[in-house]
Parts: C-alpha cells; sequence; structure tokens
C-alpha cells in the first residue's frame, strides 16, 4: 500500500497528477486499507494510469472520402499521413481521429489511451501481471513518432493501444 502512495504523490510532485486526481486515489486506496486491503493484495497494481484518450482508429471505405466527411462537417484538419496509407486528423491539442482503409469499413479499429512514461517493453510486462498478453508492433511505417506501439484487447475484444499521454500520430 506504501508503494502505490508513494507512487501517486510522486507523479503529483511531476505534475503528471492534478490534485483532484491524487485525492481520489488516495481516497480509493482507503478504502481498501478500510476494507482489509483484501482486493490489493489480490490484484497487481494498475499498468498504468489512464490520462486521456488519445485517439480513435476507425475502418473506413475511402480515408479522402472521410477526410473530407470530418473536414466538412466538424472542422478537423490533418495532421498527419502514416506511412502506412491512413491520415490523421486533429481534435484539440492532445488526441486525434485515424482514419484508415482496413477490413470491416463502418467500425472502429482500436482506442488509444496516453499514459505518462510510456515504455511499450515495460507495459507489457505489467499487462501479464494482469493475466493480459500484449503485441508491440516495432514497423516503423505504422509509426510516426518513432515509438513502438502496444496493444492488447479488453474483455470484450476491443482492441486498445497505449501511447505516451500528448501522443499526436
Amino acid at each position: 500500500m506504501l508503494n502505490e502512495i508513494e507512487m501517486l504523490v510522486t507523479q503529483y510532485e511531476q505534475k503528471s497528477l492534478s490534485r483532484r486526481e491524487l485525492v481520489s486515489s488516495l481516497v480509493g486506496l482507503t478504502g481498501l486499507l478500510l476494507a482489509g486491503g483484501t482486493k490489493a493484495a489480490q490484484q497487481p497494481a494498475p499498468v498504468a494510469l489512464g490520462r486521456s484518450m488519445n485517439h480513435v482508429s476507425l475502418s473506413v471505405a475511402d480515408v479522402n472520402r472521410s477526410a473530407d466527411f470530418y473536414s466538412r462537417v466538424l472542422g478537423l484538419e490533418i495532421i498527419s499521413r502514416p506511412a502506412n496509407g491512413g491520415l490523421n486528423m486533429g481534435l484539440g491539442s492532445e488526441s486525434f481521429l485515424g482514419l484508415y482503409q482496413l477490413n470491416n469499413p463502418g467500425t472502429m479499429h482500436h482506442l488509444c489511451i496516453g499514459v505518462d512514461n510510456y515504455d511499450a517493453d515495460a507495459l507489457a510486462a505489467k499487462l501479464q501481471e494482469h493475466g493480459l498478453s500484449a503485441n508491440i508492433s516495432r514497423d516503423p511505417a505504422n509509426r510516426t513518432s518513432g515509438g513502438d506501439q502496444l496493444y492488447f484487447r479488453d474483455p470484450d475484444g476491443i482492441s486498445v493501444q497505449l501511447a505516451q499521454h500528448g501522443y499526436l500520430g
């Protein structure tokens, strides 16, 4: 329990956690302690603290048609064109919408959660502690930020990616 508290305080001091997030997390830990700490003893610590909805990537039939649609309807602008043929459209300063011509047009391909201190290999090891296997893509054609991409599946089979908080495709 003390390790979790130290980790939270360190994140707060490094300004990667707001005061509200710190207090909320401490209250949660206090509840575990009052309940006998059984949940904390049975489950490993979180893999990382999710900080943002970094992006959602959609499978579309025609990338340019979809880009035109989101530009006209929501005023989104293209911020990058990865080497794999898709494109990313900016949503504010810390998120984007990815459009890719993939199987099953009209569906979400994956969602990406932004975390602090992103390290694909370290996160994959922590996911294993939760009984989850991660897939790390090291293909330069699939990345524009220079980092390896980490994916895993949630209980319903949804593909979840983790990336550095603030990564903009």
